[in-house]
């Protein structure tokens, strides 16, 4: 299949094998006609069953700050995701906008746990993100960090992927997820080398590049753990996706 653009449809992210899946311990379509029904099933059978219809795998975009698309995952802020969404979209805590004083993060925090749990039955919410670290804000690491734990553990219960933004704290990024233990864990815009792809492969992360991109990384990574994007990019999808292709190998 071709798609309008003339550019092949993506290849699904996740494949029989893969050490990543969507959803976490979740692995087959929810045979029920309503969530109610995954709700009771998910304290018996909830390693085998999921409500979504969405999944990754089925967008050609997993990161977008432009809406009206519905085969991109919009990145959304709290107020903006609880007005009634109609297009696939992530739950977004960035760290630029996390709150300075303690009050107003504890109020974003609960704002956004109030959210996230008022939306889990919603089938177009399908990563939380896009959220993060990063030491180029001016934001407190303590609440970056802090925010970034809330992200995590909401993904967590809902079993949900993570779309994360990383800028210098890759160490402390790391060792915030595999405390979280979140299943799924994907780097949007990754810019910088093979070094770092490389360590974050090796500790499960997958990697989305976008309009900017290291070609030697777009080569590295392997088809089950790579992800196209624009973020704020107002470049076709489908060039972003020509470009990364053409630097792997027999441009798969």
């Amino acid at each position: 299949m071709v798609l309008a653009n003339g550019v092949p449809p993506p290849r699904p992210f996740f494949t029989a094998g893969a050490k990543i899946t969507f959803f976490g311990r979740f692995s087959k379509r929810c045979p029920e006609k309503t969530h109610n029904s995954c709700r009771e099933l998910g304290r018996k059978r909830r390693n085998h069953y999921l409500c979504r219809a969405m999944r990754l795998s089925d967008l050609s975009d997993i990161h977008t700050h432009h809406d009206g698309r519905s085969d991109a995952l919009l990145s959304l802020p709290v107020a903006r995701a609880t007005d009634g969404c109609t297009t696939p979209f992530s739950l977004e805590l960035h760290p630029w906008h996390v709150g300075i004083s303690a009050d107003a993060l504890r109020l974003q925090l609960d704002e956004f746990r109030q959210a996230a749990d008022a939306l889990r039955h919603n089938p177009l919410l399908v990563a939380i993100g896009e959220c993060g670290l990063d030491n180029h804000c001016d934001v407190p690491f303590a609440h970056q960090k802090e925010a970034f734990r809330c992200a995590l553990a909401t993904a967590h219960d809902l079993d949900l992927p993570v779309i994360i933004h990383c800028v210098g704290y890759w160490a402390e990024m790391m060792a915030a997820v595999r405390e979280a233990g979140t299943s799924a864990n994907i780097i949007h815009g990754f810019r910088k080398g093979t070094a770092l792809a490389t360590q974050l492969l090796n500790a499960g992360f997958s990697i989305a590049l976008g309009e900017k991109f290291n070609p030697d990384v777009a080569s590295l990574v392997p088809a089950d753990r790579l992800f196209i994007e624009t973020d704020e990019s107002g470049e076709d999808i489908g060039k972003i996706r020509e470009k990364v292709m053409a630097c792997r190998p027999s441009g798969r």
